[in-house]
């Protein structure tokens, strides 16, 4: 398997590697390196080759450490010819996948026709695979890539292993802050740089964490990375107290295990918020450019669009999202509610 970017989309193809596995197929990852970790979890993938693609640019840049790049690529490229993989799949799609996908050595290379894929990546694959014109949601599509080899979606979601240390980590930070017997949601106010037109106004965030406090009693735990630190005081600070930003997560297996402690998680189209619908976590989700149709958690729990003429568009910057912007706290609290009132009744 091919999957090698970005966190949302690798949880998403661990549904269609589950179905690989469940049918009796033994399962070997392609994935970038910063995304390993969340595939470490996942018991049923037999090999995991992490892809230093963000390292290897770097060192590129230096000549004295060009041989070393080489030399690792190489290792990685014989090492994945050795295995002499019956098939391999490219979930990723675009011209990076594709070239692992051919270098794998495999003689069945399976991917998208044309239409599904970006930057010529089909020319690469021996077996296309044609999705329908209608808007059918990403993971419906990963499972077409199987179903000419008689692989159907399983009955049972895929086993994730989250190891003790990280539920442990999880249990201690709810210590803290005299959290451990109320009930938990996880708020997500970042978005990835890339995605920030996917934005929600952080303040927000914190209007809503104190309103499900006041009607629930619950503890808001706001969940960030790297830049999204300011987003997430910003929303804690508007809470009132009602929320506490949480620590600095080493990798994304302390995240899962925070998640799978919540009762809920409420997020834009971001990662985390398909890390929760793996862990069949109830999620909210608000969406603004995207077509929940297709991008939607592969799980339960409630979407927020607002009603504004431009959307969904596949636009990939926009000075005005409005489609966000007019998604107003009320709209969010009361899909919250919806999805809490029966779990806490």
């Amino acid at each position: 398997m091919v999957r090698l970017t970005a966190l949302g989309d690798v949880a998403r193809t661990a549904e269609a590697a589950w179905a690989l596995a469940a049918a009796g197929h033994k399962v070997e990852w392609v994935v970038e390196e910063q995304f390993a970790a969340f595939v470490q979890t996942l018991p049923f993938v037999q090999n995991i080759y992490p892809l230093p693609r963000r390292r290897w640019l770097k060192n590129l840049k230096n000549p004295l450490t060009v041989p070393a790049v080489f030399k690792e690529g190489v290792d990685l490229l014989l090492d994945l010819r050795d295995r002499r993989f019956a098939a391999a799949f490219d979930f990723q799609g675009n011209f990076r996948g594709a070239v692992v996908t051919f270098l794998s050595g495999a003689r069945c290379r399976v991917g998208f026709a044309h239409r599904g894929t970006y930057e010529a990546a089909s020319l690469f694959y021996t077996k296309r695979v044609r999705l329908p014109r209608r808007p059918l949601h990403r993971v419906m599509q990963l499972f077409a890539l199987l179903r000419p080899f008689g692989v159907t979606p399983p009955q049972t979601p895929p086993p994730v292993h989250i190891q003790p240390q990280f539920l442990r980590y999880v249990e201690e930070f709810l210590y803290q802050h005299k959290a451990l017997g109320k009930p938990l949601v996880v708020m997500h106010p970042g978005v990835s740089g890339f995605g920030a037109y996917k934005r929600w106004e952080a303040r927000r965030y914190g209007e809503l964490a104190l309103r499900l406090k006041e009607r629930f009693g619950v503890f808001v735990a706001l969940t960030w990375a790297g830049a999204e630190y300011e987003t997430a005081l910003v929303a804690a600070r508007a809470s009132k107290d009602a929320a506490v930003v949480a620590p600095r997560l080493p990798d994304v297996r302390f995240l899962l295990a925070l998640i799978k402690r919540a009762a809920l998680l409420v997020a834009a189209d971001t990662g985390p918020a398909h890390l929760a619908a793996l862990l069949r976590i109830p999620t909210v989700t608000l969406f603004g450019p995207k077509d929940p149709q297709v991008y939607r958690p592969w799980g339960p729990g409630k979407v927020v669009t607002a009603d504004v003429p431009c959307r969904p568009c596949d636009r990939r910057k926009c000075k005005d999202p409005i489609c966000m912007r007019s998604i107003t706290v009320d709209m969010v609290y009361q899909a919250c509610v919806s999805v809490l009132a029966p779990l806490l009744s």
